[in-house]
């Protein structure tokens, strides 16, 4: 069927494409996020079309997957410094096997800057499965995570047209910068 649909959707949300295969793609984009206490993402999303979508093919590609994500990062900026790294691995399959579908929607192992999370559009049932609960490590950027699969396995459905805020984000940024700015005020006014 191919992956034209998918390729519009990462080409309108800014990404570029850097690998277009007949059954697989790799795109990128490096986003400042304000939302997030000013911490820059290095996205890179995976799609692939297989005709049958198993755990133990998701799991044998997260090691490869990681690898080459971090050979795309061309940043000087160190993980962990206000910058981390997010692999989307989006699966287009013919079918879906149970145990894929419990990996796509559950909570990913816990990693430093670093977060992978798979999705999988199950083209029989027309159903696609991703982790749509808020894990507490990466809260903050798990609504853009959503946003991204969302979009991408399910090209023209109902996801919102623009990138979500993190209000915990915003939140949290603007407590910091109010700290700053009275700290700030402080040291004049003495």
């Amino acid at each position: 069927m191919g992956l034209g649909p998918q390729r519009e959707a990462l080409e309108a949300l800014g990404f570029d494409i850097v690998v277009a295969e007949e059954s697989e793609l790799i795109a990128t984009a490096r986003r400042w996020h304000p939302d997030c206490v000013m911490t820059k993402l290095v996205y890179v999303v995976f799609v692939r079309e297989v005709p049958r979508l198993s755990a133990a093919m998701i799991e044998q590609d997260r090691a490869g997957l990681e690898r080459r994500a971090r050979g795309l990062d061309s940043s000087a900026l160190p993980n962990g410094f206000q910058k981390g790294v997010a692999v989307l691995s989006a699966y287009v399959a013919d079918a879906v096997d149970e145990d894929a579908r419990r990996l796509c929607t559950s909570k990913p192992k816990t990693r430093f800057a670093f977060f992978f999370l798979p999705g999988a559009l199950d083209r029989s049932t027309r159903e696609a499965h991703f982790l749509r609960s808020t894990p507490a490590w990466g809260a903050l950027y798990f609504s853009k995570f959503r946003f991204i699969l969302e979009r991408v396995l399910k090209p023209g459905g109902t996801a919102p047209g623009s990138w979500p805020v993190s209000v915990g984000g915003a939140l949290l940024g603007g407590f910091l910068l109010l700290m700053t700015v009275l700290s700030l005020a402080m040291l004049f006014v003495r």
